[in-house]
Protein backbone atom coordinates (compact mmCIF):
# COMPACT_ATOMS: atom_id res chain seq x y z
CA UNK A 1 0.00 0.00 0.00
CA UNK A 2 1.02 3.38 -0.76
CA UNK A 3 1.20 4.77 2.82
CA UNK A 4 1.51 8.14 2.24
CA UNK A 5 -2.10 8.57 0.79
CA UNK A 6 -2.96 5.82 3.43
CA UNK A 7 -2.29 8.62 6.15
CA UNK A 8 -3.38 11.31 4.00
CA UNK A 9 -6.85 9.47 3.43
CA UNK A 10 -7.21 8.55 7.36
CA UNK A 11 -6.46 12.26 8.16
CA UNK A 12 -8.90 13.50 5.76
CA UNK A 13 -11.66 11.44 8.05
CA UNK A 14 -10.98 13.18 10.87
CA UNK A 15 -11.78 16.43 9.13
CA UNK A 16 -15.51 18.18 10.44
CA UNK A 17 -18.16 16.39 7.99
CA UNK A 18 -18.35 19.95 6.50
CA UNK A 19 -14.65 19.19 4.83
CA UNK A 20 -15.33 15.91 3.71
CA UNK A 21 -15.95 15.49 -0.03
CA UNK A 22 -13.26 13.28 -2.21
CA UNK A 23 -10.93 11.96 0.76
CA UNK A 24 -8.56 9.94 -1.61
CA UNK A 25 -8.31 12.77 -4.87
CA UNK A 26 -8.51 11.23 -7.92
CA UNK A 27 -7.66 7.78 -9.26
CA UNK A 28 -4.34 8.77 -11.43
CA UNK A 29 -2.79 11.30 -8.51
CA UNK A 30 -4.06 8.19 -5.65
CA UNK A 31 -1.74 5.46 -7.75
CA UNK A 32 1.32 7.55 -9.57
CA UNK A 33 2.50 9.68 -6.71
CA UNK A 34 5.82 9.47 -5.39
CA UNK A 35 5.87 7.01 -2.30
CA UNK A 36 7.62 6.55 0.87
CA UNK A 37 7.36 2.78 0.90
CA UNK A 38 6.79 0.51 -2.09
CA UNK A 39 4.92 -2.71 -1.14
CA UNK A 40 7.52 -4.94 -2.80
CA UNK A 41 9.92 -3.30 -0.70
CA UNK A 42 8.21 -4.63 2.91
CA UNK A 43 8.77 -8.54 3.97
CA UNK A 44 7.09 -10.34 1.59
CA UNK A 45 5.03 -11.97 4.66
CA UNK A 46 3.67 -8.74 5.70
CA UNK A 47 2.78 -7.45 2.78
CA UNK A 48 -0.42 -9.96 3.13
CA UNK A 49 -1.32 -8.30 6.49
CA UNK A 50 -2.94 -4.93 5.34
CA UNK A 51 -5.92 -6.80 3.14
CA UNK A 52 -6.26 -9.32 6.26
CA UNK A 53 -6.42 -6.88 8.77
CA UNK A 54 -9.05 -4.07 7.16
CA UNK A 55 -11.51 -6.61 6.32
CA UNK A 56 -12.54 -5.38 10.50
CA UNK A 57 -11.00 -1.84 9.95
CA UNK A 58 -8.61 -1.44 13.09
CA UNK A 59 -8.50 2.44 12.15
CA UNK A 60 -11.14 4.57 13.90
CA UNK A 61 -12.23 6.95 11.59
CA UNK A 62 -12.30 4.81 8.68
CA UNK A 63 -14.03 2.22 10.71
CA UNK A 64 -17.03 4.76 11.69
CA UNK A 65 -17.44 5.84 7.68
CA UNK A 66 -17.24 2.10 7.03
CA UNK A 67 -20.11 0.92 8.23
CA UNK A 68 -20.87 2.64 11.46
CA UNK A 69 -22.93 5.51 10.23
CA UNK A 70 -25.02 3.66 8.17
CA UNK A 71 -24.54 0.05 7.63
CA UNK A 72 -24.85 -0.60 11.27
CA UNK A 73 -27.80 1.46 11.72
CA UNK A 74 -29.56 -0.39 8.74
CA UNK A 75 -28.79 -3.65 10.01
CA UNK A 76 -30.81 -3.41 13.17
CA UNK A 77 -27.70 -4.46 15.63
CA UNK A 78 -27.06 -0.35 15.92
CA UNK A 79 -28.64 3.01 16.48
CA UNK A 80 -26.63 6.25 16.72
CA UNK A 81 -27.45 8.58 20.18
CA UNK A 82 -26.07 11.45 18.27
CA UNK A 83 -28.72 12.96 16.78
CA UNK A 84 -26.72 14.85 13.88
CA UNK A 85 -25.74 12.27 12.41
CA UNK A 86 -29.19 12.09 9.75
CA UNK A 87 -28.72 8.43 7.78
CA UNK A 88 -30.44 6.93 10.61
CA UNK A 89 -33.24 8.87 9.83
CA UNK A 90 -32.79 8.58 5.90
CA UNK A 91 -31.81 11.97 5.69
CA UNK A 92 -28.37 10.17 4.05
CA UNK A 93 -25.19 12.01 3.76
CA UNK A 94 -23.14 10.97 0.82
CA UNK A 95 -20.25 11.66 3.11
CA UNK A 96 -20.80 9.20 5.21
CA UNK A 97 -21.39 6.94 2.79
CA UNK A 98 -17.87 6.33 1.04
CA UNK A 99 -15.69 4.38 4.02
CA UNK A 100 -16.83 0.85 2.45
CA UNK A 101 -15.47 2.36 -0.88
CA UNK A 102 -12.17 3.53 0.07
CA UNK A 103 -11.48 0.34 2.55
CA UNK A 104 -12.03 -1.75 -0.60
CA UNK A 105 -9.87 0.32 -3.16
CA UNK A 106 -7.14 1.73 -0.92
CA UNK A 107 -6.14 -1.35 1.58
CA UNK A 108 -7.77 -4.36 -0.53
CA UNK A 109 -7.86 -4.52 -3.84
CA UNK A 110 -4.64 -2.85 -4.23
CA UNK A 111 -2.98 -5.40 -2.01
CA UNK A 112 -4.78 -8.27 -2.76
CA UNK A 113 -4.45 -7.85 -7.05
CA UNK A 114 -0.96 -7.54 -6.33
CA UNK A 115 0.02 -10.54 -4.53
CA UNK A 116 -2.15 -12.70 -6.24
CA UNK A 117 -0.57 -11.82 -9.69
CA UNK A 118 2.59 -12.30 -8.00
CA UNK A 119 2.23 -15.73 -6.11
CA UNK A 120 0.47 -17.00 -9.15
CA UNK A 121 3.67 -16.09 -11.17
CA UNK A 122 5.83 -17.56 -8.35
CA UNK A 123 3.63 -20.68 -7.93
CA UNK A 124 2.61 -20.23 -4.62
CA UNK A 125 -1.08 -20.62 -5.82
CA UNK A 126 -2.10 -21.33 -1.95
CA UNK A 127 -0.68 -18.10 -1.16
CA UNK A 128 -2.44 -16.24 -3.86
CA UNK A 129 -5.55 -18.50 -2.83
CA UNK A 130 -6.10 -17.01 0.53
CA UNK A 131 -5.69 -13.36 -0.95
CA UNK A 132 -8.46 -14.24 -3.72
CA UNK A 133 -10.61 -15.54 -0.76
CA UNK A 134 -9.88 -12.40 1.33
CA UNK A 135 -10.46 -10.29 -1.54
CA UNK A 136 -13.69 -11.99 -2.49
CA UNK A 137 -14.70 -11.58 1.21
CA UNK A 138 -13.98 -7.97 1.12
CA UNK A 139 -16.40 -7.40 -2.47
CA UNK A 140 -19.24 -9.25 -1.48
CA UNK A 141 -19.25 -6.75 0.98
CA UNK A 142 -18.83 -3.82 -1.59
CA UNK A 143 -20.83 -4.94 -3.97
CA UNK A 144 -23.93 -5.32 -1.79
CA UNK A 145 -23.86 -1.99 0.03
CA UNK A 146 -23.92 -0.24 -3.65
CA UNK A 147 -24.50 -2.78 -6.28
CA UNK A 148 -22.12 -2.19 -9.96
CA UNK A 149 -18.51 -1.39 -8.95
CA UNK A 150 -15.25 -1.04 -10.41
CA UNK A 151 -13.79 -4.47 -10.07
CA UNK A 152 -12.56 -6.15 -12.97
CA UNK A 153 -10.36 -3.16 -14.59
CA UNK A 154 -9.33 -2.50 -11.20
CA UNK A 155 -7.69 -5.87 -10.31
CA UNK A 156 -6.22 -5.83 -14.57
CA UNK A 157 -3.88 -2.94 -13.05
CA UNK A 158 -3.54 -3.64 -9.50
CA UNK A 159 0.11 -3.20 -8.65
CA UNK A 160 1.24 -1.65 -12.21
CA UNK A 161 3.75 1.61 -11.58
CA UNK A 162 1.04 3.82 -13.78
CA UNK A 163 -2.61 3.38 -13.42
CA UNK A 164 -5.60 4.81 -15.92
CA UNK A 165 -6.92 8.11 -14.75
CA UNK A 166 -10.61 6.03 -14.66
CA UNK A 167 -11.83 2.50 -13.93
CA UNK A 168 -15.05 0.91 -15.31
CA UNK A 169 -18.00 -0.51 -13.70
CA UNK A 170 -19.32 -3.63 -13.16
CA UNK A 171 -23.18 -5.22 -13.57
CA UNK A 172 -23.82 -6.59 -10.02
CA UNK A 173 -24.25 -9.99 -12.11
CA UNK A 174 -20.65 -9.52 -13.32
CA UNK A 175 -19.00 -9.20 -9.92
CA UNK A 176 -20.89 -12.37 -8.66
CA UNK A 177 -20.00 -14.43 -11.10
CA UNK A 178 -16.25 -12.73 -10.97
CA UNK A 179 -16.17 -13.84 -6.94
CA UNK A 180 -17.47 -17.83 -7.83
CA UNK A 181 -14.62 -17.92 -10.77
CA UNK A 182 -12.27 -16.68 -8.27
CA UNK A 183 -12.85 -18.84 -5.07
CA UNK A 184 -12.83 -22.33 -7.25
CA UNK A 185 -9.46 -21.13 -8.55
CA UNK A 186 -8.79 -20.86 -4.62
CA UNK A 187 -10.14 -23.99 -3.67
CA UNK A 188 -7.67 -25.05 -6.36
CA UNK A 189 -4.85 -23.29 -5.03
CA UNK A 190 -5.26 -24.58 -1.68
CA UNK A 191 -4.28 -27.99 -2.85
CA UNK A 192 -0.75 -26.49 -2.86
CA UNK A 193 1.72 -26.39 0.21
CA UNK A 194 4.19 -23.26 -0.28
CA UNK A 195 6.04 -23.07 3.30
CA UNK A 196 5.62 -19.67 5.52
CA UNK A 197 1.60 -19.32 4.96
CA UNK A 198 1.28 -19.34 9.33
CA UNK A 199 4.00 -16.37 9.01
CA UNK A 200 1.19 -14.05 7.30
CA UNK A 201 -1.78 -15.75 8.14
CA UNK A 202 -3.83 -13.94 10.95
CA UNK A 203 -7.36 -15.20 9.96
CA UNK A 204 -6.82 -19.41 9.76
CA UNK A 205 -3.15 -19.49 11.03
CA UNK A 206 -2.13 -21.66 8.12
CA UNK A 207 -5.07 -24.06 8.09
CA UNK A 208 -5.91 -24.43 4.42
CA UNK A 209 -8.39 -26.76 5.60
CA UNK A 210 -9.77 -23.84 7.51
CA UNK A 211 -9.41 -21.52 4.43
CA UNK A 212 -11.05 -23.92 2.13
CA UNK A 213 -13.81 -24.13 4.51
CA UNK A 214 -14.31 -20.20 4.69
CA UNK A 215 -14.17 -20.17 0.93
CA UNK A 216 -17.28 -22.61 0.55
CA UNK A 217 -18.63 -20.60 3.09
CA UNK A 218 -18.54 -18.07 0.81
CA UNK A 219 -19.92 -19.46 -2.12
CA UNK A 220 -22.78 -20.44 0.05
CA UNK A 221 -23.54 -17.15 1.07
CA UNK A 222 -23.41 -16.27 -2.40
CA UNK A 223 -25.39 -19.04 -3.61
CA UNK A 224 -28.56 -18.17 -0.96
CA UNK A 225 -28.03 -14.05 -2.28
CA UNK A 226 -28.72 -15.45 -5.64
CA UNK A 227 -32.24 -17.25 -5.05
CA UNK A 228 -34.03 -14.74 -6.49
CA UNK A 229 -32.45 -13.96 -9.66
CA UNK A 230 -30.73 -17.51 -10.58
CA UNK A 231 -32.18 -19.90 -8.64
CA UNK A 232 -30.53 -23.03 -10.93
CA UNK A 233 -27.14 -21.70 -9.95
CA UNK A 234 -27.84 -21.23 -6.45
CA UNK A 235 -28.51 -24.54 -5.92
CA UNK A 236 -25.28 -25.93 -7.99
CA UNK A 237 -23.01 -23.50 -6.15
CA UNK A 238 -24.84 -24.72 -2.51
CA UNK A 239 -24.48 -28.05 -3.28
CA UNK A 240 -21.11 -27.80 -3.86
CA UNK A 241 -20.07 -25.41 -1.15
CA UNK A 242 -21.87 -28.31 1.35
CA UNK A 243 -20.58 -31.15 -0.11
CA UNK A 244 -16.87 -29.48 0.33
CA UNK A 245 -17.71 -28.37 3.84
CA UNK A 246 -18.33 -25.38 5.92
CA UNK A 247 -17.40 -23.80 9.08
CA UNK A 248 -18.77 -26.27 11.32
CA UNK A 249 -17.34 -25.52 14.91
CA UNK A 250 -14.14 -22.50 14.96
CA UNK A 251 -15.07 -18.87 14.20
CA UNK A 252 -12.62 -16.85 12.26
CA UNK A 253 -11.04 -14.04 14.41
CA UNK A 254 -8.55 -11.73 14.24
CA UNK A 255 -6.17 -12.02 17.86
CA UNK A 256 -3.20 -9.82 17.16
CA UNK A 257 -3.49 -7.20 18.82
CA UNK A 258 -5.22 -4.82 16.70
CA UNK A 259 -7.34 -2.29 18.46
CA UNK A 260 -11.38 -3.27 17.95
CA UNK A 261 -13.18 -0.04 16.95
CA UNK A 262 -16.91 -1.01 18.10
CA UNK A 263 -15.85 0.08 21.80
CA UNK A 264 -14.53 3.70 20.47
CA UNK A 265 -17.75 3.84 18.81
CA UNK A 266 -19.61 3.50 21.82
CA UNK A 267 -17.52 5.61 23.94
CA UNK A 268 -17.40 8.54 21.38
CA UNK A 269 -21.18 8.64 21.86
CA UNK A 270 -21.13 7.84 18.68
CA UNK A 271 -23.12 4.73 18.81
CA UNK A 272 -25.67 2.56 20.57
CA UNK A 273 -27.55 -0.83 21.37
CA UNK A 274 -30.43 -0.66 18.27
CA UNK A 275 -33.99 -1.38 20.24
CA UNK A 276 -34.85 -4.08 17.45
CA UNK A 277 -32.09 -5.67 18.89
CA UNK A 278 -32.66 -5.58 22.75
CA UNK A 279 -36.08 -6.36 22.52
CA UNK A 280 -35.51 -9.39 20.38
CA UNK A 281 -32.80 -10.74 22.41
CA UNK A 282 -34.98 -9.81 25.80
CA UNK A 283 -37.89 -11.40 24.53
CA UNK A 284 -36.75 -14.46 23.35
CA UNK A 285 -34.80 -14.53 26.82
CA UNK A 286 -31.36 -15.03 24.89
CA UNK A 287 -28.52 -15.64 26.68
CA UNK A 288 -26.71 -13.47 24.35
CA UNK A 289 -27.86 -9.70 25.29
CA UNK A 290 -25.65 -10.13 28.59
CA UNK A 291 -22.65 -10.77 25.91
CA UNK A 292 -23.34 -7.99 23.49
CA UNK A 293 -24.52 -5.10 25.85
CA UNK A 294 -24.37 -3.98 29.25
CA UNK A 295 -27.15 -2.15 31.31
CA UNK A 296 -27.57 1.18 31.01
CA UNK A 297 -24.21 2.88 31.90
CA UNK A 298 -25.25 6.36 33.42
CA UNK A 299 -28.48 7.19 35.52
CA UNK A 300 -31.51 8.13 33.11
CA UNK A 301 -33.09 11.12 34.45
CA UNK A 302 -36.02 13.92 33.63
CA UNK A 303 -35.48 16.10 30.98
CA UNK A 304 -33.92 18.89 32.69
CA UNK A 305 -33.52 17.17 36.45
CA UNK A 306 -30.26 18.53 38.11
CA UNK A 307 -27.45 16.36 40.75
CA UNK A 308 -28.39 16.85 44.25
CA UNK A 309 -25.33 19.35 45.76
CA UNK A 310 -23.33 19.02 48.45
CA UNK A 311 -20.37 20.54 50.04
CA UNK A 312 -17.33 19.58 49.45
CA UNK A 313 -14.39 20.30 51.62
CA UNK A 314 -13.78 23.66 51.76
CA UNK A 315 -17.84 24.28 51.61
CA UNK A 316 -18.28 24.69 48.33
CA UNK A 317 -21.11 23.22 46.54
CA UNK A 318 -20.72 20.69 44.17
CA UNK A 319 -22.70 17.78 42.19
CA UNK A 320 -23.11 14.61 44.61
CA UNK A 321 -21.69 11.57 43.23
CA UNK A 322 -22.00 8.04 44.57
CA UNK A 323 -19.11 5.80 45.90
CA UNK A 324 -18.65 4.52 41.81
CA UNK A 325 -18.18 8.17 40.61
CA UNK A 326 -21.92 8.57 39.30
CA UNK A 327 -23.99 11.41 39.82
CA UNK A 328 -26.75 11.28 42.18
CA UNK A 329 -30.27 13.16 41.70
CA UNK A 330 -33.27 13.06 43.58
CA UNK A 331 -35.30 10.02 43.80
CA UNK A 332 -38.32 11.41 42.03
CA UNK A 333 -36.02 12.56 39.26
CA UNK A 334 -35.29 9.33 37.67
CA UNK A 335 -37.03 7.80 34.97
CA UNK A 336 -38.12 4.39 35.45
CA UNK A 337 -37.79 1.20 33.55
CA UNK A 338 -41.42 0.32 31.98
CA UNK A 339 -40.69 -3.15 32.28
CA UNK A 340 -40.18 -3.31 35.93
CA UNK A 341 -40.76 -0.32 37.25
CA UNK A 342 -37.34 0.08 38.66
CA UNK A 343 -35.12 3.54 39.05
CA UNK A 344 -32.71 4.01 36.03
CA UNK A 345 -30.11 4.11 38.55
CA UNK A 346 -26.33 3.34 36.68
CA UNK A 347 -26.36 -0.76 35.61
CA UNK A 348 -30.24 -1.15 36.22
CA UNK A 349 -31.42 -2.49 32.51
CA UNK A 350 -30.81 -3.49 29.19
CA UNK A 351 -32.12 -0.45 27.16
CA UNK A 352 -32.19 0.19 22.89
CA UNK A 353 -32.27 3.36 21.30
CA UNK A 354 -35.39 3.87 19.30
CA UNK A 355 -34.90 4.05 15.51
CA UNK A 356 -34.86 7.15 13.24
CA UNK A 357 -35.58 9.60 15.90
CA UNK A 358 -34.74 13.00 16.07
CA UNK A 359 -33.08 13.18 19.49
CA UNK A 360 -30.57 15.89 19.33
CA UNK A 361 -26.82 15.76 19.49
CA UNK A 362 -24.69 14.11 22.17
CA UNK A 363 -24.63 14.26 25.05
CA UNK A 364 -28.40 13.02 25.57
CA UNK A 365 -29.73 10.66 27.32
CA UNK A 366 -29.50 7.99 25.18
CA UNK A 367 -26.00 7.71 25.10
CA UNK A 368 -26.80 6.54 28.84
CA UNK A 369 -28.49 3.52 27.54
CA UNK A 370 -26.81 -0.20 26.98
CA UNK A 371 -23.13 0.09 26.82
CA UNK A 372 -20.64 -2.32 24.52
CA UNK A 373 -19.51 -5.43 26.53
CA UNK A 374 -16.32 -5.11 25.53
CA UNK A 375 -12.75 -3.83 25.21
CA UNK A 376 -10.60 -2.54 22.78
CA UNK A 377 -8.41 -5.16 22.84
CA UNK A 378 -11.79 -7.76 21.82
CA UNK A 379 -10.29 -9.60 18.85
CA UNK A 380 -12.09 -8.57 15.41
CA UNK A 381 -14.94 -10.95 14.00
CA UNK A 382 -14.01 -12.05 10.36
CA UNK A 383 -16.97 -15.13 10.11
CA UNK A 384 -18.90 -17.35 12.47
CA UNK A 385 -19.08 -21.15 12.43
CA UNK A 386 -23.08 -20.54 13.49
CA UNK A 387 -23.26 -19.05 10.21
CA UNK A 388 -22.57 -22.11 8.58
CA UNK A 389 -24.95 -24.16 10.24
CA UNK A 390 -27.79 -21.69 9.61
CA UNK A 391 -26.87 -21.41 5.68
CA UNK A 392 -27.27 -24.71 5.63
CA UNK A 393 -30.62 -24.94 6.90
CA UNK A 394 -32.11 -22.55 4.36
CA UNK A 395 -30.83 -24.37 1.92
CA UNK A 396 -32.37 -27.99 2.87
CA UNK A 397 -35.43 -26.13 3.81
CA UNK A 398 -34.89 -24.86 -0.02
CA UNK A 399 -33.76 -27.82 -1.90
CA UNK A 400 -34.66 -31.01 0.35
CA UNK A 401 -31.88 -33.83 0.83
CA UNK A 402 -29.10 -31.32 -0.68
CA UNK A 403 -27.49 -32.23 2.62
CA UNK A 404 -26.99 -35.03 5.00
CA UNK A 405 -28.98 -33.19 7.95
CA UNK A 406 -32.47 -31.88 8.50
CA UNK A 407 -33.59 -28.46 8.99
CA UNK A 408 -34.54 -28.82 12.25
CA UNK A 409 -31.16 -30.06 13.42
CA UNK A 410 -29.12 -27.38 11.33
CA UNK A 411 -31.19 -24.91 13.00
CA UNK A 412 -30.52 -26.34 16.43
CA UNK A 413 -27.07 -26.63 16.14
CA UNK A 414 -26.17 -23.35 14.44
CA UNK A 415 -27.80 -22.01 17.83
CA UNK A 416 -25.66 -24.19 20.32
CA UNK A 417 -22.60 -23.31 18.01
CA UNK A 418 -23.17 -20.11 18.20
CA UNK A 419 -23.91 -19.42 22.10
CA UNK A 420 -21.28 -21.13 23.04
CA UNK A 421 -18.76 -19.88 20.33
CA UNK A 422 -19.74 -16.26 21.39
CA UNK A 423 -19.62 -16.87 25.23
CA UNK A 424 -15.80 -18.32 24.56
CA UNK A 425 -15.35 -15.66 22.56
CA UNK A 426 -16.79 -12.50 24.34
CA UNK A 427 -16.88 -13.54 28.24
CA UNK A 428 -13.32 -12.12 29.28
CA UNK A 429 -13.92 -9.02 27.34
CA UNK A 430 -17.71 -8.17 28.22
CA UNK A 431 -16.12 -9.05 31.75
CA UNK A 432 -14.04 -5.95 31.16
CA UNK A 433 -16.96 -3.96 29.97
CA UNK A 434 -19.25 -4.71 32.76
CA UNK A 435 -16.41 -3.60 34.99
CA UNK A 436 -15.94 -0.13 33.08
CA UNK A 437 -19.02 0.92 33.65
CA UNK A 438 -18.97 -0.34 37.64
CA UNK A 439 -21.46 -3.19 36.94
CA UNK A 440 -22.01 -6.19 38.68
CA UNK A 441 -21.94 -9.89 35.91
CA UNK A 442 -25.45 -11.26 35.61
CA UNK A 443 -26.23 -13.59 38.48
CA UNK A 444 -26.36 -16.32 35.79
CA UNK A 445 -23.09 -15.64 34.14
CA UNK A 446 -21.14 -18.55 34.36
CA UNK A 447 -24.01 -20.85 33.23
CA UNK A 448 -24.64 -18.69 30.02
CA UNK A 449 -23.33 -21.13 27.61
CA UNK A 450 -24.17 -24.27 29.53
CA UNK A 451 -26.56 -26.97 27.88
CA UNK A 452 -29.70 -26.44 30.10
CA UNK A 453 -29.14 -22.98 29.34
CA UNK A 454 -28.93 -23.83 25.90
CA UNK A 455 -31.67 -26.61 25.93
CA UNK A 456 -34.49 -24.13 27.59
CA UNK A 457 -33.55 -21.42 24.63
CA UNK A 458 -34.33 -23.52 22.00
CA UNK A 459 -37.54 -24.44 23.67
CA UNK A 460 -38.64 -20.92 24.32
CA UNK A 461 -41.87 -19.63 23.02
CA UNK A 462 -41.05 -16.46 24.30
CA UNK A 463 -41.66 -13.25 21.69
CA UNK A 464 -40.25 -10.62 20.89
CA UNK A 465 -41.32 -7.45 23.89
CA UNK A 466 -43.02 -4.72 22.89
CA UNK A 467 -40.63 -1.22 23.00
CA UNK A 468 -41.14 1.54 25.67
CA UNK A 469 -38.81 4.09 25.77
CA UNK A 470 -38.24 5.81 28.96
CA UNK A 471 -37.65 9.34 27.70
CA UNK A 472 -41.15 9.17 26.00
CA UNK A 473 -42.93 6.99 27.94
CA UNK A 474 -45.41 9.09 28.69
CA UNK A 475 -46.74 10.42 25.13
CA UNK A 476 -45.38 7.01 23.58
CA UNK A 477 -43.67 8.70 20.69
CA UNK A 478 -40.66 6.36 20.03
CA UNK A 479 -42.71 3.27 21.32
CA UNK A 480 -42.54 0.46 19.26
CA UNK A 481 -44.49 -2.79 19.16
CA UNK A 482 -42.89 -6.61 18.75
CA UNK A 483 -43.50 -7.38 15.62
CA UNK A 484 -40.93 -11.03 15.38
CA UNK A 485 -43.64 -12.89 16.64
CA UNK A 486 -42.57 -16.53 16.02
CA UNK A 487 -40.74 -17.98 19.38
CA UNK A 488 -37.53 -19.36 18.81
CA UNK A 489 -39.14 -23.10 19.51
CA UNK A 490 -38.69 -25.37 15.62
CA UNK A 491 -42.30 -25.85 13.97
CA UNK A 492 -41.99 -28.61 11.54
CA UNK A 493 -45.25 -27.91 11.04
CA UNK A 494 -44.79 -24.07 10.24
CA UNK A 495 -45.29 -22.85 6.65
CA UNK A 496 -42.11 -22.65 4.92
CA UNK A 497 -42.03 -18.26 5.16
CA UNK A 498 -42.16 -19.08 9.02
CA UNK A 499 -39.49 -21.26 9.16
CA UNK A 500 -37.59 -19.17 7.29
CA UNK A 501 -38.34 -16.73 9.67
CA UNK A 502 -36.58 -18.36 12.32
CA UNK A 503 -33.64 -19.47 10.30
CA UNK A 504 -32.77 -16.25 8.94
CA UNK A 505 -33.77 -14.54 12.69
CA UNK A 506 -31.52 -16.97 14.31
CA UNK A 507 -28.75 -15.92 11.78
CA UNK A 508 -29.49 -12.36 12.51
CA UNK A 509 -28.49 -12.82 15.98
CA UNK A 510 -25.84 -15.61 15.32
CA UNK A 511 -23.49 -13.04 13.31
CA UNK A 512 -23.27 -10.08 15.30
CA UNK A 513 -21.50 -7.58 14.73
CA UNK A 514 -21.04 -8.35 11.15
CA UNK A 515 -23.80 -5.82 10.17
CA UNK A 516 -22.72 -6.30 6.26
CA UNK A 517 -23.88 -9.44 6.36
CA UNK A 518 -27.44 -8.99 8.28
CA UNK A 519 -28.28 -5.57 6.76
CA UNK A 520 -27.91 -7.76 3.36
CA UNK A 521 -29.92 -10.91 4.59
CA UNK A 522 -32.39 -8.40 5.74
CA UNK A 523 -33.06 -6.55 2.45
CA UNK A 524 -33.24 -10.06 0.85
CA UNK A 525 -35.53 -12.09 2.79
CA UNK A 526 -37.22 -9.04 5.20
CA UNK A 527 -36.02 -11.01 8.32
CA UNK A 528 -35.92 -10.54 11.07
CA UNK A 529 -38.98 -7.66 11.22
CA UNK A 530 -37.33 -4.21 12.28
CA UNK A 531 -38.53 -1.83 13.59
CA UNK A 532 -39.65 1.77 11.06
CA UNK A 533 -37.73 4.69 11.86
CA UNK A 534 -40.13 7.31 13.24
CA UNK A 535 -38.82 10.27 11.25
CA UNK A 536 -38.70 9.60 7.88
CA UNK A 537 -36.51 12.27 6.18
CA UNK A 538 -35.54 11.39 2.34
CA UNK A 539 -38.60 13.40 1.01
CA UNK A 540 -39.97 9.51 -0.49
CA UNK A 541 -36.60 8.14 -1.80
CA UNK A 542 -36.92 5.83 0.63
CA UNK A 543 -39.74 3.59 2.02
CA UNK A 544 -40.38 3.56 5.61
CA UNK A 545 -41.37 -0.37 5.66
CA UNK A 546 -38.65 -1.27 3.41
CA UNK A 547 -35.61 1.04 4.80
CA UNK A 548 -32.62 1.95 2.85
CA UNK A 549 -31.58 -1.01 0.02
CA UNK A 550 -27.80 0.07 -0.83
CA UNK A 551 -25.35 2.91 0.15
CA UNK A 552 -24.78 6.18 -2.82
CA UNK A 553 -21.44 5.74 -4.40
CA UNK A 554 -19.00 7.97 -2.73
CA UNK A 555 -17.99 11.72 -3.66
CA UNK A 556 -14.63 10.36 -4.93
CA UNK A 557 -16.53 8.50 -7.29
CA UNK A 558 -18.62 11.39 -8.63
CA UNK A 559 -15.45 13.80 -9.03
CA UNK A 560 -12.63 11.42 -9.46
CA UNK A 561 -14.36 8.88 -12.23
CA UNK A 562 -17.09 11.14 -13.28
CA UNK A 563 -17.65 9.30 -16.67
CA UNK A 564 -17.60 6.12 -15.77
CA UNK A 565 -19.43 7.07 -12.67
CA UNK A 566 -22.21 7.76 -14.79
CA UNK A 567 -21.80 4.39 -16.95
CA UNK A 568 -22.01 2.71 -13.47
CA UNK A 569 -25.70 4.32 -12.50
CA UNK A 570 -26.81 3.39 -15.78
CA UNK A 571 -25.50 -0.52 -14.98
CA UNK A 572 -27.87 -0.03 -11.35
CA UNK A 573 -31.03 1.02 -13.31
CA UNK A 574 -30.67 -1.60 -15.08
CA UNK A 575 -30.49 -4.48 -12.82
CA UNK A 576 -33.05 -2.69 -10.63
CA UNK A 577 -36.28 -3.09 -9.83
CA UNK A 578 -39.52 -1.92 -7.89
CA UNK A 579 -40.09 1.43 -9.76
CA UNK A 580 -37.02 3.60 -7.76
CA UNK A 581 -34.06 4.14 -10.03
CA UNK A 582 -30.88 6.75 -9.83
CA UNK A 583 -28.03 6.84 -7.26
CA UNK A 584 -30.12 7.25 -4.05
CA UNK A 585 -30.62 4.78 -1.38
CA UNK A 586 -34.16 3.37 -2.56
CA UNK A 587 -32.70 1.68 -5.41
CA UNK A 588 -32.78 -2.23 -5.25
CA UNK A 589 -29.68 -4.04 -6.09
CA UNK A 590 -29.59 -6.70 -8.93
CA UNK A 591 -30.77 -9.40 -6.18
CA UNK A 592 -32.85 -7.54 -4.52
CA UNK A 593 -36.06 -8.62 -6.53
CA UNK A 594 -39.04 -6.20 -5.68
CA UNK A 595 -41.20 -8.95 -8.21
CA UNK A 596 -40.16 -11.98 -6.25
CA UNK A 597 -41.16 -13.58 -2.61
CA UNK A 598 -38.67 -16.06 -1.11
CA UNK A 599 -40.66 -19.10 -2.54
Amino acid sequence: MKFKNIIRYTAALALPVALLGGCTGDFEELNTNPIEVNPSDLPFEAQFLEPMSYSYPNQQNLFQYWTNLQIDIFGGYFESPNGNFTNQRYDINRGHCGGMYENFMLHIINNTGRLIKQCDAEGKFDFSATMRIVQTYNLLDFTDAYGPVPFLSVFKTAGDPVQPSSFAYDTQKAVYEAMLEDLDTALQGLKTETAGMNTYDIWCGGDRALWAKVANQLKLRIALRMVKVDPAQAETVARAAISAGVLEDKDILISKGFENEMWLMFNWGDCGANASLVTMLKGFKDPRLKLYFTKNTQPIVKPGAKPLQVPDKDGKMVDKKDDDGFLVYAEEDYLTDPETGEKLKPGTAYIGIPAGCAIGGKPNQYSNYSGWAGTFSMPQPIMFAAEGWFLRAEAELRWPGIGSEDVKTLYENGIRTSIKNQYAYRKSYAEQGYSEFKQSLPEDWNTLADDATINAYIAGETVQTDYTDPNTALNGAYNSKALNLLSVKWDSGASKEEQLQRIITQKWIAVFPLSTEAWAEYRRTGYPKLFQVKQNASNGVISTELGPRRLPYSDTEINANTAEYNKGVELLNSEASGGTSGDNAGTRLWWDRADKGNF
